[in-house]
């Protein structure tokens, strides 16, 4: 019957990934929990926090969802490939995991930050059932489609405005956002759930229209890798692929990412300029495939040596326990931020943002390393996995 992958099968590389990314996420994450996205002004105030969003904008923003979006259709389709070599349906254990993931995420909205995206990825992963019979090269030709077509279309005659204003108007989206910053600052914690799940809604309210189509375009490509085994034996079956995305992933990722500096520094072109405003649009989507294909390509050929593979395989633990090491990431920057904790907001520049980032991340590691000396799953996972299987892990 099915059950969670046993230790004998777990592929380090893709613990480390995981592990990699949410590094990433906390970073990336860092400035929405800070509230510094509710003030307006100049953002930065030290040439150090400008660098700070430099980094972010080169190295972090967006890429490690990218990544993290990908190992979530890769493990799909290996749960179908297990399935399916021992003759069992797949389909209501993959639903029960959807419905559990949507009912953590939205525990950790209420109870914890209104930011999460667990609930929506299992939105989104509804939209690979249809795709479970499909071609690989069908999944590859609708996830790039599905990631340009809907985030180019709102950018055309305003569509992006219409659909967020058939739920919420600018005006108050504007004034939910000045809200959830008061609301960050107070100094207790009543009514906290029902703000954060209505900021929550308010925030998707903007975005959906391509945002769940682009987390499952994303979905697919990692499907087509799982479905091609490309990470049996920690990658080491398939090295010319992930040389070639090192190779090219890295030299696309440069020059885009080239582009889009002149744009920020020089070109700053105007909304307006339809054309050339979507030509950049697609310059920006594909500077975020490339780096995160060049990510994944190094990592899994760092991974081929002994050295590199002793020092990567420090992030596993934490990649092992995701929701875990997620979660409690909100639950240490929720209490050095808001109010009823510490009560930073406001008071950290994007630079310290990245640095508490990085220690507190340090510290999720260490605790994840003596976590899994005792036990085989983090608490989370424990919890969802005996949801899932409808049995005691």
């Amino acid at each position: 019957m099915l059950a969670p992958v046993p230790p004998r099968e777990r592929l380090a590389t893709l613990d480390v990934l995981r592990g990699f990314a949410l590094c990433g996420v906390m970073i990336g994450n860092m400035v929405l929990y800070s509230g510094r996205w509710t003030e307006h002004g100049p953002a930065p105030h030290t040439t150090l926090d400008e660098i700070a969003e430099w980094f972010l904008f080169i190295a972090v923003d967006s890429k490690a969802q990218t990544l993290l979006c990908m190992l979530f259709g890769f493990g799909f389709a290996i749960q179908l490939l297990r399935a399916e070599e021992r003759g069992e349906p797949v389909l209501g254990v993959y639903v029960r995991r959807l419905a559990a993931l949507a009912v953590l995420g939205w525990l950790h909205v209420t109870l914890l930050w209104w930011g999460d995206v667990v609930w929506t990825y299992a939105v989104a992963g509804i939209g690979l059932l249809p795709f479970m019979r499909a071609s690989n090269r069908a999944r590859v030709a609708w996830g790039i489609a599905l990631i340009f077509v809907p985030y180019l279309a709102v950018h055309v005659a305003d569509l992006g405005r219409h659909a967020m204003e058939v739920f919420v108007s600018p005006a108050e989206f504007g004034a939910a956002t000045a809200r959830m910053g008061e609301v960050i600052r107070r100094p207790d914690r009543a009514g906290l759930a029902w703000e954060h799940a209505h900021y929550a809604l308010v925030w998707v309210a903007q975005i959906y229209v391509w945002y769940f189509l682009w987390c499952l375009g994303r979905f697919l490509l990692g499907y087509v890798a799982g479905a091609k085994h490309w990470f049996d034996r920690d990658g080491a079956e398939h090295l010319p692929v992930f040389r070639r995305l090192a190779l090219w992933g890295g030299a696309v990722a440069v020059l885009t990412t080239g582009f889009g500096v002149l744009n920020a520094l020089v070109l700053h072109v105007r909304p307006e300029a339809l054309a050339l405003r979507l030509a950049f649009v697609v310059i920006d989507q594909v500077r975020l495939l490339a780096t995160t294909f060049a990510y994944i390509g190094i990592v899994v050929l760092l991974m081929q040596r002994a050295l590199w593979r002793r020092v990567l395989g420090v992030l596993a633990p934490a990649g092992r326990m995701p929701l875990t090491t997620y979660f409690t990431q909100s639950v240490v920057c929720t209490f050095i931020f808001y109010g009823w904790g510490l009560g930073w907001a406001g008071h950290v520049g994007v630079a310290g943002c990245i640095g508490l980032a990085v220690a507190i991340f340090s510290v999720q590691v260490a605790l994840a390393h003596l976590w899994l000396h005792y036990f085989r799953f983090g608490p989370l996972e424990w919890l969802w996995r005996a949801v899932v299987y409808l049995r005691v892990p």
